[in-house]
């Protein structure tokens, strides 16, 4: 990434950019490689013999969930930090 000053409009326009544009692969990453063989395999046999490889893929996939949430947080973050630029929370009589 570019090197801006912490707490600029460019700053957080290229870091808004950066976690968008990784949203994205991992998303396609997870539709083209993870989706096809987790929709071949969840059938009720699978759930029927539950075990400890089992728990062991499910922490797999709990930290394959997690991750894009955490990139979709970073997103949302520089985005209200964009929005709300040089905004003050003053009023009036402040």
């Amino acid at each position: 990434m570019l090197k801006f000053d912490k707490n600029t409009i460019p700053y957080h326009i290229t870091n808004l950019v950066f976690y968008i544009f990784t949203l994205v692969v991992i998303g396609l990453i997870y539709v083209y490689a993870f989706y096809p063989p987790l929709s071949d395999i969840a059938t009720q046999d699978f759930f029927a013999s539950f075990g400890l490889r089992e728990s062991g893929g499910l922490l797999f996939f709990l930290l394959l969930i997690i991750t894009p949430l955490l990139v979709l947080y970073g997103a949302i973050y520089h985005l209200f930090r964009i929005i709300t630029f040089n905004k003050t929370n003053r009023t009036v009589s402040q």
